[in-house]
This record gives C-alpha cells, sequence and structure tokens, in this order.
C-alpha cells in the first residue's frame, strides 16, 4: 500500500535553509581577474602619473599661473583660452577629461596589438594641442622600450601647451632634465594652418622659433604645407636610417602635417589602419604617405571616444586613480566557490533521499498487527 515520505518538516525547512546559505556565499564571492598585460599597463600607469606630478611641481617651482577654475587638479597641464601661440578653439571638458595616467594602459594595448618589440622604431607625429595624451602616449612607448621618432606640430589649441614659455618641447625637457624621459622631439614645425602657423601673429611665431631654439630641435618649415609634408617625410626618412621601414605610425590628434586636411582627420577611423594606401585623398599628409609604404596608422584624435571603448572613466571632477578600470581587471563570480556550494547542496539533497528511502524500507518490515487478525 502507499506510504507517505516520512522525512521530518524539520530536514527540508534545514535544506532550504542551506540553500538559500549557499546561494548568498555563492552570490557575493568574487575573484579579479587581472587582463592581459596587467604589469606592462600598471608600470605605464605609474610613468604617466610621475609625468604629470613631476611637471606639476616644476609649473609651481617656476610660478607660471595655473587658473583653478579651468584647471581644478593644479595640474598646470591646462593652458589658457588664448595665448599668442593658439592656433584654433580647443574643448576644455576634453582636455580636462584627458588628465588621467590611466589612458597609458589604452596605448599600452593597442602597441601591443601590433607585436612590437623593443628596440623597434615607431614614427610618431603630435601636437601640443593635448598634452596629458602626449604623456600618455610617452609613457606607454617607455615601458614597451620602443624608438620613437618623433616630430611635433608645436603651436596649440586653446587649452593646451599654448603657454608662450611653456610649451610641448618645454614640457619634455622638464622631464628629460628629471631623467624620467629617455626620448623626445626630434623635429618641430610651426602647426596650425598649412603647418606653417598662418594666422598666428609675428610675437607668436617668434615665441615658437625661440621654443625650437631653447630646447634644440630643428625646425621643419617648407613655403606651403606641400613642402612641410615632404620635408617631415625626409626627415622621417634620415632617422629611420637603414632600417627598412617604421613598424607603425602613430598620429595624435589632428596636425595637418599629418592627416592632410581638417576632413581627412575626421573621415579617417580612429585606431588601426591597415588599408590607408588604398583610399583616395584630395590632400596627403604624413599618414598617407606612411601608409603607402605599408606602414600600419595609429590614428587617435578624440580621446573620450577611446576612454569609453576601454572602459576608462574620464570624470572631471575626480581625481583619478591609477590602475582603476575595466581595462586593468575584471571582476567574476568565484566559480571555484561557486562549485563548491553546488557540490554542498547537492551532497544535502542526495543525503536527504538516501534516508528517506531508508526509513521507507523500515517501515515497509514493520508488521500492522491489525493486519494479523
Amino acid at each position: 500500500m502507499y506510504r507517505p515520505s516520512l522525512k521530518s518538516p524539520w530536514s527540508l525547512i534545514a535544506l532550504l535553509a542551506l540553500s538559500i546559505g549557499l546561494f548568498i556565499i555563492a552570490q557575493n564571492s568574487y575573484v579579479v581577474i587581472k587582463s592581459p598585460n596587467y604589469e606592462e599597463k600598471l608600470a605605464a600607469v605609474n610613468l604617466a602619473q610621475a609625468f604629470i606630478d613631476s611637471l606639476k611641481a616644476e609649473i609651481e617651482l617656476r610660478g607660471i599661473d595655473i587658473d583653478p577654475i579651468d584647471d581644478p587638479h593644479q595640474t598646470g597641464l591646462i593652458g589658457h583660452r588664448l595665448t599668442s601661440i593658439t592656433t584654433d578653439r580647443g574643448i576644455l571638458s576634453e582636455k580636462q577629461a584627458s588628465i588621467n595616467p590611466n589612458l597609458a594602459a589604452m596605448f599600452v594595448e593597442e602597441l601591443i596589438k601590433q607585436r612590437l618589440k623593443p628596440g623597434d622604431k615607431v614614427a610618431v607625429g603630435i601636437t601640443g594641442s593635448n598634452p596629458a595624451v602626449n604623456l600618455a602616449l610617452y609613457a606607454a612607448m617607455s615601458v614597451l622600450e620602443l624608438d620613437p621618432q618623433i616630430i611635433v606640430s608645436l603651436s596649440s589649441a586653446s587649452y593646451g601647451a599654448n603657454r608662450e614659455e611653456l610649451t610641448w618641447l618645454d614640457m619634455e625637457a622638464i622631464l628629460k632634465e628629471k631623467q624620467l624621459l629617455p626620448f623626445g622631439s626630434r623635429y618641430a614645425s610651426m602647426g596650425g594652418s598649412e603647418d606653417l602657423g598662418l594666422g598666428l601673429t609675428d610675437n607668436g611665431i617668434q615665441s615658437l622659433r625661440d621654443a625650437m631654439r631653447r630646447n634644440n630641435v630643428p625646425m621643419l618649415m617648407g613655403a606651403n604645407l606641400d613642402e612641410n609634408v615632404d620635408l617631415r617625410m625626409a626627415a622621417y626618412q634620415e632617422l629611420l636610417g637603414d632600417e627598412g621601414r617604421y613598424r607603425l605610425f602613430i598620429n595624435i590628434g589632428g596636425g595637418l602635417a599629418n592627416v592632410g586636411s581638417e576632413p581627412n582627420a575626421r573621415l579617417i577611423p580612429e585606431g588601426i589602419n591597415h588599408k590607408l594606401a588604398e583610399k583616395e585623398f584630395e590632400k596627403e599628409g604624413a599618414m598617407m604617405k606612411m601608409a603607402r609604404k605599408n606602414v600600419p596608422v595609429l590614428h587617435v584624435r578624440r580621446i573620450l571616444r577611446w576612454a569609453r571603448n576601454y572602459g576608462i572613466t574620464l570624470e572631471v571632477d575626480k581625481v583619478p586613480v591609477p590602475g582603476e578600470g575595466k581595462i586593468f581587471s575584471s571582476t567574476l563570480h568565484n566559480l571555484t566557490v561557486a562549485s563548491i556550494c553546488l557540490a554542498i547542496l547537492l551532497a544535502a539533497i542526495i543525503a536527504v533521499i538516501i534516508f528517506d528511502r531508508h526509513d521507507r524500507r523500515f517501515m515497509a518490515n514493520i508488521v500492522d498487527p491489525d493486519d494479523e487478525l
């Protein structure tokens, strides 16, 4: 005849309590998984932070004015809205947000993707418009021990390295003097319109010349943009020597000698471009000419968009924490703990089933006195 289970209600309650407890333990158990190349990324970030701190200390020592509103963290990396070497308008919020050493990790990842090795030569074209991004790139190249050949368009957009007494070349010189930077710009051009500083005042042109002179950086200056591009390519070839070709060309910003024209800067896909040589451009800069030499091109123009793609939070009101973000590590549920909890729960359920069957057999062997009558 049918006999109901003899399991005690208390055993079911205990099983329920155990299940809930194990679920809570598994749900709240996490493990931090470091991303690939974690050590290199963290080293680059720490170096970028050292760059920022050293520049801030030297700027304060020199008594250079820092606007507490435009530069809320008092880094000194935010320039003025307008100076004699300012070429066009810059976006203040973007310049503020980019003062984040974690950007160096982004460059480390991009450079490692290209399978670059220590000693590899890379051609670099930058401007003075966003010194914080330049610092992040420099930190990444330093940690990876690359051999960058750098040409800078020295003038700057608003809020960049646009102080006449503190151009990008001067910032490089400070870091070299403190033995933090093993390389720097090999050549410089005026930047701005036609890469000739057209539209700047005579004082502005002279300030740029003075900056090149005091930092012993030769000037590239032709009669027009095309000549400046040719001069730039000749300089890169001279710096390359007999090593065949560059492993990568890196462009930061929208320097016309690099991108050819403003429309080009917006239309060229950001990131690595392997097929840039297949496209037609009305005006060609160093990027296109490098691509025709089978050199991959890394184009970075809007750093905030890049940061979002890598999970780096850029906040103006918050001091960035080095090593924080998805690019460094991710937090996942601990599968080991979850597996142990599952095993314990299954064991408990099996135990209850076994004891229940044992009780059924025991009761089946009991003779009911009424049945014998």
